[in-house]
């Protein structure tokens, strides 16, 4: 999935588990959504494969609980913390709903217990490539849908009180 449906189900937590409402917690459950794609960073940082490898290292539970645990002591509730870790934890159910043409596909979700991959594959995928594929019709209606599923819902049920939220003056002090 891409950025757009991870960055919804970090919103939806934050919304529902944050008992503090204000920059920080709100950037950190949109970083935890996204974590596990860091592996993207990792090739675009170091340019070779040997330190990407799609869906690997970092889509695995193991992963996303340790460095999600870590950052949610940067949270003061036990709910905070909690909330963090299931966001995370919710981009491997996204990523193994999405068919993946991509070899490996799946992910291994208990690496490194187990090197099993898990995909249950029905949910469209983005074309990956040059940017004719990236900008294509059919990645459009995949980010359409995206959108519709993930953040649409959310902005119609907690749309008034996000406002309100990203209004107040001390949303924006750290």
């Amino acid at each position: 999935m891409s950025p757009i449906a991870h960055t919804g189900i970090g919103l939806l937590g934050w919304e529902l588990a944050s008992s503090r409402k204000n920059i920080k917690t709100f950037l950190l459950f949109l970083f935890v959504a996204n974590l596990a794609d860091m592996d993207f960073l990792l090739y675009l940082i170091f340019r070779t494969r040997r330190f990407y490898i799609h869906q690997y290292f970092t889509h695995n539970i193991f992963f996303v609980v340790i460095v999600a645990s870590l950052l949610s002591l940067l949270l003061k509730t036990r709910r905070d913390r909690l909330g963090l870790i299931l966001v995370g934890l919710f981009h491997l159910v996204q990523d193994i709903i999405v068919f993946d043409p991509v070899r490996p596909v799946g992910i291994q979700l208990f690496y490194p217990l187990s090197s099993k991959l898990i995909n249950i594959g029905f949910f469209p995928h983005l074309h990956r490539g040059g940017l004719r594929a990236m900008v294509s019709a059919e990645n459009a209606e995949v980010l359409l849908l995206e959108a519709l599923i993930f953040v649409v819902p959310v902005l119609i049920f907690f749309g008034k009180r996000l406002g309100q939220d990203f209004r107040r003056r001390d949303f924006w002090t750290i």
